[in-house]
């Protein structure tokens, strides 16, 4: 039954934006199909910036700034324009997706490179997949389940995204995916068991995507720079890999013409002691990488606060705490005792 308050909030509720955008106009979309809802969507972003000058000097001076920081050679006024048309596609994550059969969808994907994910697979070595919050991330993570990936996130919950990957994030199977997602605030014995079974998935063969780009401070974090920023990065998925001897590769998805995605796996790394610092900067590069060739789908990169020169990270510090002892995870009881909180964007 409805609470007084329930009901007091409903009006508010069915005024803010993302019940709109999410609720309302992405499933009306969903029904046009991916090419056609690309086309709305990006109208919309561009007749966003458009009708609201600030909206539009903010994403100006956001290409501004990253174009110096990379030293790319990028045309302000139509990177500005893309990146308003492709904020949208962005926020719409996988819905488009969510009404296709498996066909229709693997026919959206230009895919290069997954045939050395399935090798690691069927070798039963496992494989660590390295993303963040380039482009379509999760668009590439709707593809992976549709080809049958045996796939598990260490990764917050994510929200607003398709029934269909809502429909996978609880299936009742072996080492579930609800034992992996990560909350802020999460305690020492549930941080310590979601390393451990990341640790046993891997062992049995499965694929684990972490992110990559997650600005943070503590033990578990190493630094590297950023567009031109040194920060420290979350970095458990470097001491998997050596712990586990599970190749690494990175992931990126792009948005194309015609609600189409490009989905890329860069060849494995393999890494062994002492590589992890090196490892965090080389995913950084590769990631600048996409940025500077693809600036309109780095959204995430461009305008969160959490990727500011000016952000105070001192709000999802945790650098007084002690590390996940990656290295010791085998003593559960001693985990739960020594382990911090880790969480993900």
């Amino acid at each position: 039954m409805m609470t007084f308050q329930d009901i007091a909030a409903t009006p508010r509720r069915l005024l803010r934006w993302k019940t709109l955008f999410y609720d309302a106009l992405l499933p009306v979309l969903s029904r046009l199909g991916p090419a056609a809802s690309a086309r709305v969507l990006a109208a919309l972003g561009g007749a966003s910036a458009a009708l609201w000058p600030p909206r539009k000097a903010e994403l100006r001076r956001a290409i501004a700034t990253a174009r110096r920081s990379l030293g790319a050679d990028w045309n302000e006024a139509e990177t500005t324009a893309e990146l308003a048309a492709r904020i949208p596609r962005f926020l719409a994550r996988d819905f488009p997706l969510d009404r296709l059969d498996d066909r229709s969808v693997f026919d959206r994907f230009d895919v290069a490179g997954y045939a050395k994910v399935q090798e690691a697979i069927d070798q039963g070595t496992g494989v660590i997949l390295v993303g963040g919050h380039f482009g379509a991330h999760l668009a590439a993570i709707h593809w992976l389940y549709r080809a049958g990936t045996p796939l598990r996130l260490l990764v917050q919950r994510p929200n607003h995204v398709s029934q269909y990957l809502h429909n996978q994030f609880d299936l009742d199977q072996p080492i579930p995916q609800s034992q992996f997602f990560l909350r802020r605030g999460l305690g020492a014995a549930e941080s310590a068991e979601r390393v451990l079974n990341a640790r046993r998935a891997l062992r049995a063969g499965m694929a684990v995507y972490m992110a990559g780009d997650i600005p943070w401070k503590s033990p578990n974090a190493r630094r590297g720079t950023l567009m031109g920023r040194t920060d420290t990065f979350l970095s458990v998925w470097a001491d998997l890999a050596v712990l586990t001897r599970a190749p690494v590769v990175p992931v990126f998805c792009s948005h194309e013409n015609r609600g189409r995605f490009l989905l890329t796996f860069d060849p494995p790394w393999t890494l062994k002691p002492g590589d992890e610092p090196a490892a965090v900067e080389r995913f950084l590069a590769r990631l600048e990488a996409e940025i500077d060739a693809t600036p309109a789908d780095a959204v995430a990169h461009l305008l969160w606060s959490c990727y500011q020169p000016t952000f105070d990270k001192s709000i999802i510090s945790i650098e007084n705490r002690k590390p996940i002892p990656i290295q010791s995870a085998n003593d559960h009881v001693k985990a739960a005792a020594q382990t911090a909180p880790i969480a993900a964007q």
